[in-house]
């Protein structure tokens, strides 16, 4: 179990910072649009992230299956100081002490988080009975990501990472629960899989978390994407359960009050990171592969439409 933990742990690390150095080459005016995911596509460096997260998904599962939930949650927890390291070695940015202690410190806080937090019976049972809460809270997370997105792609430095970022988190819970979804409704057949919902929002949701995190790794502030997006996602997800599909009865009031805790040493350790971390480098406009027609927006105003394909308009 130990051994699966870890290694899952190894291969998320790896994967999100192959991901993450190959997404912050992509050029400038591709940023938030489908067009991202062609160019990154086509690099096979970038594949190679994508299969070590999905043999990091094996793993995990693997672990889960045999071992405690609470150690293995905290093993895999170290993903984050695995792609820290290696996307610090890599781009040459030493962390100083106070960002390795915050970003420790998220490692930690997110762990104990998701170990006090995650149920232990069969889950996902409650959203049988209420499946227009799950729909619900995937369209408001859909909406407050979109936002957030469209804020980041106006801004610059860390403050567009940490927006990205939080997007991308967001986006990460909505994907989870459309999976959670359509685990339920693929027992009933596939007749069933094929007349719902959940089905094609799993490859909606899917693709536009792909993108939202890639856009936030292309900001090229690693040092904060990384912890934000780790963050943001399990704390995101048990707003919605609480909040939306009652799971309150699932989290006792000691296990509450330590989450609550934990999120909050989380919460001001990412502040302290984003504060203290090496501040990304802008590079020069690329024109990894533009095609005709295509011009180099400089500088470039992004909106929602941007989603949706248009091209930026220029300044």
């Amino acid at each position: 179990m130990i051994a699966s933990a870890l290694l899952a742990a190894i291969l998320y690390g790896v994967g999100a910072a192959l991901e993450q150095r190959q997404a912050a080459s992509a050029p400038d005016h591709v940023a938030g649009r489908p067009r991202l995911l062609v160019l990154l596509a086509r690099r096979p460096l970038w594949l190679l992230g994508l299969a070590a997260q999905f043999g990091g998904f094996v793993a995990h599962a693997v672990a889960l299956r045999f071992g405690p939930l609470a150690v293995v949650q905290l093993l895999v927890a170290t993903e984050l100081i695995v792609s820290v390291v290696l996307v610090s070695v890599w781009s040459g940015r030493r962390l100083n002490r106070s960002s390795w202690t915050a970003a420790l410190t998220v490692v930690a806080g997110t762990a104990t988080f998701m170990a006090l937090t995650s149920p232990s019976g069969a889950a996902g049972t409650h959203a049988n009975g209420a499946p227009h809460r799950v729909l619900l809270a995937v369209i408001a997370l859909g909406i407050t990501a979109s936002g957030l997105a469209a804020a980041g792609l106006r801004a610059g430095g860390r403050r567009r990472a940490v927006l990205l970022a939080v997007a991308a988190g967001l986006a990460d819970t909505a994907s989870a629960l459309v999976t959670m979804s359509f685990a339920l409704v693929a027992t009933h057949g596939l007749l069933a899989v094929v007349t719902s919902w959940p089905v094609y929002a799993v490859v909606i949701c899917g693709a536009a978390n792909l993108l939202l995190t890639q856009t936030a790794y292309q900001a090229d502030c690693p040092m904060v994407t990384l912890p934000v997006i780790s963050a943001v996602t399990p704390m995101a997800s048990l707003i919605i359960g609480v909040g939306l599909l009652g799971e309150a009865h699932r989290v006792g009031l000691a296990a509450g009050a330590g989450a609550a805790a934990a999120a909050l040493v989380t919460c001001l350790a990412l502040a302290v990171l984003a504060r203290s971390a090496p501040s990304a480098v802008r590079r020069q406009p690329r024109t990894d592969g533009p095609r005709s027609g295509d011009s180099q927006p400089t500088p470039a105003t992004y909106s929602l439409s941007t989603f949706a394909g248009t091209p930026p308009t220029t300044a």
